[in-house]
C-alpha cells in the first residue's frame, strides 16, 4: 500500500486550513496514495475547538467524507474536535473530545479513536504551560482498525510517549502504528525521532509520525507556538523509510509488509518477553 502523510502549518482559520489541505490531498492522490494521513489539529490549531465542534458540528466529518469519496482513497484524519463521545453522550462544556477519524474510499467513517493521553506539561518554550485537559476530555478506548487489509493502530501525538499503548496494539495485530501529531519544536528536536524509532523497534511494526510544522497563527491573545515537522516513516527494524524537513510537504512511501514478518522472525520479542501486562481495550474496565 502506498501511503501519504501531509505536513502543514495550521492556524485558527479552519476554512483556510481546509482549502490548503484539499490541495495537498489532490497532490497525494495524483502521486498514487491509497491512504492519506492528516496531522493532529489539521483543520484548526489554537482556535475555539468547542465552537467548531458544536456550531459547525457536521462540517469536518462531511468534508472528510466528501474528500475520501471524491478521490476513492482512505483518509486518516489526525484529529477532529467532537462534542460527543463515541456512545453519543455529550461532552460537558467547555471541553470536547479530540479524535482520529478514518474514512473508507466510499466515504464511510469506519473508525474513531479519542486521544487517551493529554499534554499537560511545561516544556520550557515560548508557549509556557500546555494544559490540554482544559480543552479536551480524554478518551478511554484502544482502537485497532483495518485499512484496506492493513492493521493500523491509532494514536495521537503525546500517546507516542506511552509504550504500553503501542504494545497493546501490536499484541492485537497492528502492522502500522500511526501518530498524527503537533509535536513542539523543542521536544521534537530532543525526542521525536528517538521515540518513533523506539516504538518501531520494540514492536516490529511500521511507525508513521505525521506532524505539523512551523509557527502557528493562533490569534492575537495566544503565545507563539512552533511545531517540529520532520514527519517520518520507520520500518520494523527502526530504519527511516522516508522523512520530511521542517517545511510543509507530503511524505510518500510504499509499505513492504514482508519486512514485518522478517523482522519478527529475526527478533522474536513477543515470544521472548517474560514480564507481561494484560490491558483491557476499554480503560473503563480497569
Amino acid at each position: 500500500m502506498k501511503i501519504a502523510a501531509i505536513q502543514h502549518c495550521a492556524g485558527s482559520d479552519w476554512h483556510g486550513n481546509l482549502v490548503g489541505m484539499a490541495e495537498q490531498i489532490d497532490v497525494a492522490v495524483d502521486a498514487g496514495a491509497a491512504l492519506v494521513v492528516l496531522p493532529e489539529n489539521f483543520a484548526c490549531y489554537g482556535g475555539d475547538y468547542r465552537a467548531l465542534a458544536v456550531d459547525e458540528a457536521p462540517l469536518l466529518p462531511q468534508w472528510l467524507q466528501q474528500q475520501s469519496r471524491h478521490h476513492g482513497v482512505w483518509i486518516l484524519a489526525g484529529s477532529v474536535p467532537l462534542a460527543t463521545r463515541p456512545d453519543g453522550s455529550p461532552v460537558p462544556a467547555p471541553r470536547v473530545r479530540t479524535a482520529t477519524l478514518v474514512y473508507s474510499p466510499d466515504g464511510e467513517c469506519v473508525s474513531r479513536y479519542d486521544k487517551l493521553h493529554l499534554f499537560d506539561v511545561d516544556v520550557g518554550d515560548a508557549q509556557g504551560r500546555y494544559q490540554e485537559s482544559d480543552l479536551f476530555e480524554p478518551g478511554d478506548a484502544v482502537v485497532l482498525t483495518n485499512i484496506g487489509g492493513l492493521q493500523v493502530g491509532l494514536m495521537i501525538c503525546y500517546d507516542l510517549r506511552f509504550p504500553l499503548l503501542a504494545q497493546r496494539l501490536r499484541d492485537r495485530g497492528a502492522e502500522l502504528l500511526v501518530y498524527p501529531s503537533a509535536f513542539t519544536a523543542l521536544t521534537g528536536r530532543a525526542h521525536w525521532e528517538a521515540l518513533l524509532r523506539a516504538r518501531a523497534i520494540e514492536n516490529g511494526c511500521f511507525v508513521l509520525g505525521a506532524n505539523q510544522c512551523g509557527q502557528h497563527q493562533c490569534g492575537p491573545d495566544s503565545a507563539p507556538r512552533h511545531s517540529y515537522g520532520h514527519s517520518m516513516l520507520l520500518d520494523p527494524w527502526g530504519g527511516i523509510v522516508a522523512a520530511l524537513s521542517d517545511q510543509p510537504g507530503i511524505l510518500m512511501a510504499e509499505l513492504d509488509l514482508a519486512l514485518i514478518q522478517n523482522t519478527r522472525r529475526r527478533l522474536p520479542l513477543q515470544q521472548h518477553q517474560r514480564l507481561t501486562i494484560t490491558l483491557p481495550d476499554d480503560l473503563r474496565d480497569l
